[in-house]
């Protein structure tokens, strides 16, 4: 499928849930939600939904008149994401299915959304056109996408130290997140769908990490390089994770870290 070089196996998405969702999506998820202003009753997408963290806060801003689909290509994410699935608030329906070929009708929702899902899909405008079929006339667009990896202190220092340790091409696969960092490349994207009153903003996030050697080599282990690192000789992964700390020393917070990570959100309307 197209973004298959992107999925997480094994305990991946496991360790996506507690290092990732726990440090920075979750907070993140609040802070887009406010942009995007949900309101009561909607009938919502959530694209690339993973497991599931903006759709499970979605559910509280809607309500049980509301309701949710939250697609993934994965079916390892969507497992974690509905054994997390919370219990009141707007009923959720997990889905198997690509964003390229979403699963849905055409006009079938009030508000589409993605966070950080987008960057990952080589053919973002076919999954920008997809999101644009499946809105009602009117409908919104929310989208969610990290700036370049040097607005990203955390990621920059795990990239360096995987150039130096490991490899340039595992470096460069741990990169992927930051891929379409660029203002322009996504106003014109979105505009290029069809989409209009584009807004994007610039938002920052404070990612919160446990003690680095329990939080850098759990934050590698939800990625998809996660196993090549695994494999490296244990001295060699020790080296990386002392060096990353050396790094975001300056971010120290108690035990562990806070480190600022730069965002793009965007909204927009279907005509």
């Amino acid at each position: 499928m197209p973004n298959e070089s992107w999925q997480l196996t094994g305990a991946g998405p496991d360790s996506y849930e507690l290092y990732q969702v726990s440090s920075v999506f979750g907070p993140l998820a609040e802070i887009f939600l406010r942009y995007v202003a949900l309101q009561k009753g909607q009938r919502v997408l959530d694209v690339a939904c993973g497991t599931g963290i903006v759709a499970r806060q979605a559910s509280q801003v809607l309500g049980p008149s509301g309701s949710i689909v939250g697609v993934d290509l994965s079916a390892k994410m969507l497992e974690v994401a509905g054994i997390n699935s919370p219990t009141d608030g707007a009923p959720i329906d997990w889905r198997e299915g690509d964003a390229t070929d979403l699963p849905c009708l055409d006009g079938e929702f009030d508000v589409v959304l993605c966070q950080q899902g987008l960057q990952f899909i080589p053919d973002k405008c076919r999954a920008l056109a997809e999101m644009y079929r499946v809105l009602k006339p009117s409908g919104l667009v929310g989208l969610c996408v990290w700036r370049g990896i040097e607005n990203s202190p955390c990621h920059s220092a795990i990239s360096a130290a995987l150039k130096r340790y490991a490899s340039q091409e595992i470096a460069k696969r741990f990169e992927a997140p930051f891929g379409f960092g660029d203002f322009d490349l996504l106003n014109s994207a979105l505009s290029s769908a069809g989409f209009q009153s584009i807004d994007i903003q610039i938002v920052e996030v404070k990612r919160r990490l446990l003690p680095a050697a329990e939080s850098i080599p759990g934050l590698i282990a939800s990625t998809p390089v996660g196993p090549q690192v695994a494999s490296l000789p244990k001295r060699t992964r020790s080296t990386i994770v002392e060096e990353v700390a050396s790094a975001l020393a300056v971010y120290r917070e108690g035990d562990g870290f806070r480190i600022p990570q730069s965002t793009h959100i965007a909204t927009a309307t279907r005509a």
